[in-house]
């Protein structure tokens, strides 16, 4: 009998309401950053002490980034750890939020490989992977005005998030940013986002979590010196829609945000009995370079759920 630890993470229910984030994008807008922050600090414990999956999650994270450096971490080192990836993810929203609004332009961004951004700017249609590591709404702006300007189409799992999906639907319907909620995948999915694709737009992937249909239908990689569960489903998608890949991720440091952009793949035709190899060894560089990211902004992954062992429904 499956546990509750080891339930798909798409069978988890939203936490928080739509009121509770109106309240506290009210008390950032109108009280200010600073009082924003004194409040936010007991909201976080309470999400922190109370959910018990999420806490166990990043914990169990936190030791596997540490043990890269040979360091093990005390129960009140893990504990004080752990929380700051929740009060960090709890920033994050009202950022999110910003973002919507357009309150981020390209000015409050440093671009990170200058080459690659000149690359995806360029690129007639592109696939973007990206993972639940910092702001990926932020770089909205890259594509929001300006001769670049463009649609980024984000596939989400509607299901799991939809109150603060919806919510930023409503403060904001023309904003840069598509959600594309696909539960059943098919192929008049596949035709749409190749549509897309030729029209110029950006498809945004979020390849850090296995599939809601298909949950064991992944490859297992090194991730952090445990091996994890990365979906086929991305790997796949991106070589059919033959365009070039790049990876995206945006994270804040002092106060900035930096998008980190890389030229991840380059448009191929692969023969059928060469696509599992090929797909892999995709999966395997994606980990390695999130592995990278998590250990440069170690308490800016927001993956609440257990992230190695969770295949099963």
């Amino acid at each position: 009998m499956s546990t509750k630890e080891d339930l798909h993470w798409s069978k988890f229910k939203e936490r928080g309401s739509i009121l509770g984030i109106e309240i506290l994008v009210f008390i950032h807008k109108y009280l200010g950053n600073w009082v924003f922050k004194v409040i936010l600090f007991p909201v976080m414990i309470y999400f922190y002490l109370t959910g018990s999956i999420a806490r166990q999650s990043i914990h169990h994270y936190l030791d596997n980034l540490h043990k890269q450096n040979n360091i093990t971490l005390s129960k009140s080192q893990r504990f004080k750890e752990g929380f700051k990836v929740f009060y960090n993810f709890g920033l994050a929203i009202v950022d999110k939020f910003d973002a919507w609004l357009g309150k981020v332009n390209i000015d409050d961004i440093d671009i990170v490989n200058d080459g690659a951004y000149q690359s995806l700017l360029n690129a007639n249609g592109a696939v973007i992977f990206s993972a639940h590591l910092g702001n990926m709404e932020v770089c909205r702006a890259i594509f929001s005005s300006g001769e670049h300007k463009r649609k980024l189409n984000v596939i989400t799992y509607n299901e799991h998030t939809p109150s603060f999906n919806n919510f930023l639907k409503k403060v904001n319907k023309d904003a840069a940013i598509n959600f594309i909620h696909i539960n059943n995948f098919g192929p008049a999915d596949s035709i749409q986002l190749k549509q897309k694709i030729e029209d110029g737009e950006a498809i945004v992937i979020f390849a850090d979590r296995t599939s809601v249909n298909n949950p064991d239908s992944v490859y297992q990689v090194p991730f952090l010196g445990e091996d994890a569960p990365f979906a086929k489903g991305p790997f796949a998608l991106a070589t059919i829609m033959e365009c070039p890949v790049f990876l995206m991720f945006c994270v804040k440091e002092q106060g900035r945000f930096k998008a980190c952009i890389e030229e991840f793949a380059q448009p191929q035709k692969v023969k059928r009995k060469e696509r599992t190899e090929y797909f892999t060894g995709l999966a395997v560089r994606y980990a390695q370079r999130l592995e990278y990211y998590c250990q440069k902004s170690p308490y800016q992954w927001f993956n609440f759920f257990s992230f190695w062992h969770n295949t099963k429904k």
